[in-house]
């Protein structure tokens, strides 16, 4: 995970605009979610789980980085997914992943 986006999800926590852990799912299923990060080393059935909701309900996710590095950048132990739910935010951590 880059430096861009490691800053852009830390101002997403301080901001209040980003849910972890069973939260994930619940912001999908309401159409909170505008974009869910998760990260490369989590088990193929917890990847699975997310992807499909996420592709029911239309919304876009990115694979990107390692538990320990998603961990640090929200400042709780032991996350595998997080859900951004700024449009704004969600946009500009895109952006910073493609380039």
């Amino acid at each position: 995970m880059n430096n861009k986006v490691l800053g852009l999800l830390g101002i997403a926590c301080r901001a209040r605009k980003v849910v972890t852990g069973d939260s994930v799912l619940a912001a999908v299923r309401q159409n909170k979610a505008k974009l869910v990060l998760l990260c490369s080393d989590c088990g193929s059935n917890a990847q699975k789980k997310i992807q499909d909701k996420c592709r029911f309900y239309g919304v876009e996710w990115i694979v990107e980085g390692t538990a320990k590095e998603l961990s640090a950048a929200l400042g709780q132990p032991r996350r595998i997914a997080a859900a951004i739910l700024d449009e704004g935010l969600a946009r500009a951590i895109q952006d910073a992943v493609m380039k």
